[in-house]
């Protein structure tokens, strides 16, 4: 996770070969991915966030292509229940970026391959289908996944080890076993907070606050606020680390 420019993108490139660090080493499996890129080919698949397609070809005839290499519990998902096959007869360069985006998932996680990298993969994509693919990659999914993300329950609902970036540095990483040693919440407010509470963080309807459970089920009941939650990564995307 992080702002536009923390370096997430560029990280994710490092990680399936296609750019080289300015220092350091990145190891997949114990190699240097920017090193073996035949390698790093097979081993991973990358979904970006913005699908681009220069060839006239039909969503079926894609979907034909997978069928010879890639999984097809996986491919029969995609197909049947988000319900690519509706889009069988379209070309792909007049589908919405929504549309594009669910193919580019396709391939992505279709392919056989041990490692998905998905850049923002979902950001086109709306609420009904984030919750179809989500879900799929979190049950059924057989590869290891590293996903960016600018949305902090997105992370926590698909993640279990989180990486903040912040000016291409790390400003925290660790678990949400981590994340509930902290004594902060996450209160969803009525326009604006209620006096008396320690505010760390304000971002739009969500205000970060260290308080106790009990002032907070009281402002609830009084319906000062709209409710509340322990508050999980965002206290570090908010800039508090």
């Amino acid at each position: 996770m992080g702002h536009n420019g923390s370096g997430k993108s560029t990280l994710l490139s490092i990680l399936y070969g296609g750019l080289f660090p300015s220092s350091g080493r990145l190891l997949v499996d114990g190699y240097e991915p920017y090193r073996e890129r035949e390698r790093a080919i097979r081993d991973m698949t990358i979904v970006f966030e913005r699908p681009y397609f220069d060839v006239n070809a039909r969503v079926r005839d894609v979907y034909g292509v997978l069928r010879e290499n890639g999984d097809g519990d996986c491919l029969e998902f995609f197909w049947d229940v988000v319900g690519v096959k509706g889009l069988g007869s379209k070309l792909l360069p007049d589908l919405s970026s929504g549309q594009k985006q669910l193919i580019q998932l396709m391939q992505g996680l279709c392919r056989v391959s041990k490692i998905k990298v998905l850049d923002e993969a979902f950001s086109h994509l709306d609420p009904v289908n984030v919750d179809a693919v989500g879900s799929y990659i979190a049950r059924e999914l057989k590869a290891d996944v590293v996903l960016s993300t600018h949305v902090p329950e997105e992370a926590e609902w698909l993640g279990e080890y989180f990486i903040v970036l912040r000016d291409g540095r790390v400003a925290w990483r660790g678990t949400l076993e981590d994340l509930a040693r902290e004594n902060i919440y996450e209160v969803y407010v009525r326009g604006h907070v209620p006096e008396g509470l320690e505010v760390v963080a304000s971002l739009g309807y969500v205000a970060l606050v260290r308080a106790s459970e009990d002032v907070l089920f009281e402002l609830n009941s009084r319906g000062l606020i709209r409710g509340f939650r322990k508050a999980g990564v965002r206290v570090y995307y908010a800039g508090r680390a």
